[in-house]
């Protein structure tokens, strides 16, 4: 089984936010964009793409030169702009992450999970990441932390009754032993043909089809749109099934989700699917102080997505960004 650090840590990362390497590792190849003096190449890009889709460099170098949307390259190159600038105000402000603080983190998962190097390194690896890559996701998630408190800490801060509160406003999410029914699109591993990798298409195929259910398209609508690239895809509706019977990943992902919402892309030995809870019935709601700690952290992780998204507004308004793609 899995370790429960490996999807409730760091890799529960929204996808694609994968900082580059820190300045003093940067190789200047093709640059990319400037924020104030710093640079950011091409390498960076290709390494954020391969660690946030889980894929080779060199499939990700050959997405980046083929890949016709000029839209999704930029929202790779803008990730790494924004975590240059928290990066270079945590600098100027004294708060800077070091690396000792990096090595202290990951010997501590390590050691938590009772892992030995190569038996971390080993677990790394079956996720489709290097140790340095894991440093980098580390580090955003500590400089992302490291800014909110320093700048919105109050705004991130949650009192008992703003959280029993929101245990109401998400009852239907908690309740045991009901039935739901749901809309389903699933993305299966391509056949093998051509140089590229089934797992890399597939993974790049629903990064799109999380794009374009984003985007407003239906469910149907992403299937057509994937079908030159990736035919197979298809969209099941279900009759109430107890929720219980459903593959544990879809499980997890259902229990965050509200009547009406849809699921980041998710993967299954079956492929990828995105999920859509359309109605639930029954079941029974648990008492309140069974969730409260997680109900804590959820709506303070929530406030500090927002938070940080208005550090971001203020750091790129006062600062000097030159995106050249």
């Amino acid at each position: 089984m899995r370790k429960a650090w490996m999807v409730a840590g760091v890799l529960a990362l929204a996808w694609g936010t994968v900082p580059g390497p820190s300045a003093s590792a940067r190789v200047i190849d093709g640059v990319v964009a400037v924020v104030g003096d710093e640079p950011v190449t091409f390498s960076e890009v290709r390494d954020a793409v391969a660690e946030g889709l889980g894929i080779p460099t060199g499939d990700a170098d050959l997405y980046l030169r083929e890949e016709k949307e000029p839209r999704r390259v930029l929202r790779w190159i803008e990730t790494l702009v924004e975590s240059t600038l928290v990066r270079k105000e945590l600098a100027k402000t004294g708060q800077a992450i070091s690396d000792a603080e990096i090595t202290r983190a990951v010997e501590s998962v390590r050691k938590t999970n009772n892992l030995s190097e190569a038996g971390f390194s080993e677990a790394l690896a079956r996720e489709g990441i290097t140790l340095e890559g894991y440093r980098r996701r580390l580090r955003w998630q500590m400089e992302r932390g490291a800014i909110v408190r320093a700048r919105k800490f109050k705004d991130v801060t949650v009192t008992d009754d703003e959280v029993k509160a929101w245990f109401r406003e998400n009852a239907e999410r908690f309740l045991t032993g009901s039935e739901v029914r749901l809309t389903t699109l699933h993305l299966p591993f391509p056949p093998e043909e051509g140089t590229v990798d089934r797992t890399v298409r597939l993974r790049v195929a629903a990064q799109q089809a999380g794009e374009y259910v984003g985007s407003g398209r239906t469910f149907s609508e992403a299937v057509e749109l994937l079908s030159n690239s990736l035919p197979g895809a298809s969209v099941l509706s279900t009759d109430f099934v107890k929720t219980d019977d459903l593959m544990p990943e879809i499980q997890k992902e259902i229990r965050k989700l509200r009547t009406g919402e849809i699921s980041p892309p998710f993967f299954t030995e079956a492929g990828a699917y995105l999920v859509k809870v359309m109605e639930r019935r029954g079941g029974t709601l648990p008492e309140f102080a069974t969730l409260n700690g997680a109900l804590t952290e959820e709506l303070s992780d929530r406030r500090s997505e927002k938070a940080y998204a208005d550090i971001l507004a203020e750091l790129k308004t006062a600062s000097s960004i030159d995106i050249r793609l």
